[in-house]
């Protein structure tokens, strides 16, 4: 109680003093607090920053390696760089110190030469990167043309880089079923726009095949303007009036693979011709199997020379015979006598008259011929001749051992093994793969067809059938 009323008195005194004393004492008493606290934080933090540092550790730091610089190793990286760019390569120069007039160089023995080419390459604008990888690329492994052309070979869609295009002129070709000398020039017509289509960056050649086989170039060439002109006026020719098939050409059989001595539809020779020149692609129009005549090899050779011998033992009465039989022949005498010749009456002249038309003629024989015609002849009186004849027995027939069994005709197997040949010796050590075949079997025969039909698959081509071209 006391303790209330001693409080109560203490605020009656405070209220009988001047507002302002109450607050200047108590933001004195504030500060003094203020200031007190702020003093013992101070303390606080410095003794702890002394009494409680952290214990840090320091190692020794790694030994330094020094490493020898792989000087070669970045001679080497630095000069392929230069080879794959487009930047011209550092060479080292040789400087002179004298005078140009003082210097004395060696003679050089040699014609000057001068090489000319109708080749002017063509190049066309592209956006992009399109013309520098072009130009890279455009001369590089073989020479010119080491780009890629499309085709549309009757159907047949594809692309290649070197293309050969494989024709047979054969006389069969121009048969009235297949729509004789017209329907002949339509399927020529067809390979001149295949050969138009074709692009500047590729090359290409036509081979013809026959009874012979001809090139229009030796080499691939490339399918600029000038040279696909010139190789439509080389197939022109073929399979007109007065120009039936081909019997003779300007490619010889290969002395590398299956051997061949004739025969009719050589595509053997325009095959070879194709592997030879190197094409990756190969296109081939044909109306028939391939008739190719084998050549005698050498185990034949030796089989007969063998039955030869074995035949001359059997035989030896028959020789001696027909020896003294040629020993005492003796040949016919000539005999002249006096023949009586009628009266030939007059024979009036004939006009010439065209050749009969075209209507089926078949390989290795020769198209029919006019009448030349003849001026005529005048009666002939009668009259006695000389005449003279022989008379006398005719000469002993020598014996002759059996013929030689016939080697046939190439089959397929026969094609793949040549092909099979060539690709080794022409591809396979080039890395070059091997090409493809499509081929068209134009109003083709059931073996024909079935021929060529396993030629493409057998080297990854397509094989399509065509009836007539309108």
């Amino acid at each position: 109680m006391k303790i209330i009323e001693s409080f109560k008195k203490w605020v009656a005194g405070k209220r009988q003093k001047p507002m302002s004393t109450v607050i200047r004492r108590s933001l004195y008493v504030s500060f003094a607090i203020h200031g007190l606290l702020l003093l013992g934080a101070a303390v606080f933090v410095i003794s702890h920053i002394f009494y409680n540092r952290e214990s840090t550790f320091v190692g020794q730091p790694p030994p330094m390696k020094s490493y020898e610089p792989r000087k070669l190793e970045f001679k080497v990286k630095v000069s392929k760089q230069q080879r794959s760019s487009s930047r011209p390569s550092m060479s080292p120069r040789m400087v002179s110190t004298k005078m140009t007039s003082q210097l004395a160089l060696p003679e050089i023995k040699m014609d000057p030469k001068v090489v000319k080419t109708s080749f002017q390459p063509k190049f066309k604008a592209f956006s992009g990167t399109g013309l520098g990888s072009g130009l890279g690329t455009g001369y590089g492994l073989s020479g010119f043309g080491t780009g890629v052309s499309a085709f549309d070979f009757f159907g047949i869609r594809g692309r290649g880089d070197k293309i050969a295009i494989l024709v047979d002129v054969s006389v069969s070709m121009i048969e009235e079923r297949e729509g004789g000398i017209r329907g002949y020039q339509r399927v020529k017509d067809r390979i001149n726009k295949v050969i138009d289509a074709l692009s500047e960056a590729a090359m290409f050649n036509v081979i013809v095949f026959a009874d012979a086989a001809s090139a229009y170039e030796k080499q691939m060439v490339v399918a600029n303007d000038d040279y696909k002109t010139k190789a439509k006026l080389f197939l022109r020719v073929f399979n007109t009036e007065g120009n039936y098939g081909l019997t003779s050409g300007n490619l010889s059989p290969s002395a590398t693979g299956v051997s061949a001595v004739g025969g009719t539809t050589r595509l053997d020779l325009a095959l070879t011709a194709a592997f030879e020149q190197g094409a990756d692609t190969i296109l081939i129009i044909s109306d028939g199997l391939p008739q190719v005549k084998k050549g005698v090899t050498a185990a034949m050779a030796q089989a007969r020379a063998a039955e030869v011998q074995r035949w001359t033992q059997a035989n030896q009465g028959a020789m001696a015979a027909y020896e003294a039989a040629a020993a005492s022949y003796q040949p016919p005498q000539s005999v002249s006598e006096r023949v009586w010749i009628p009266e030939q009456p007059a024979v009036p002249a004939r006009p010439p008259s065209p050749a009969p038309k075209v209507t089926s003629l078949k390989e290795g024989q020769a198209p029919p011929q006019g009448d030349p015609g003849s001026p005529g002849r005048a009666a002939i009186p009668a009259h006695w001749e000389v005449r003279t004849h022989t008379v006398g027995p005719a000469a002993p027939a020598r014996p002759a051992p059996p013929p030689m069994a016939d080697p046939g005709f190439w089959t397929l197997s026969d094609f793949v093994q040549h092909l099979k040949i060539l690709h080794e010796s022409l591809y396979v050590k080039k890395g070059k793969k091997l090409p493809v075949i499509h081929a068209i079997g134009y109003c083709i025969d059931k073996e024909g067809d079935a021929f060529l039909k396993q030629l493409a698959e057998i080297y990854k081509g397509r094989y399509r059938k065509v009836a007539r071209i309108d």
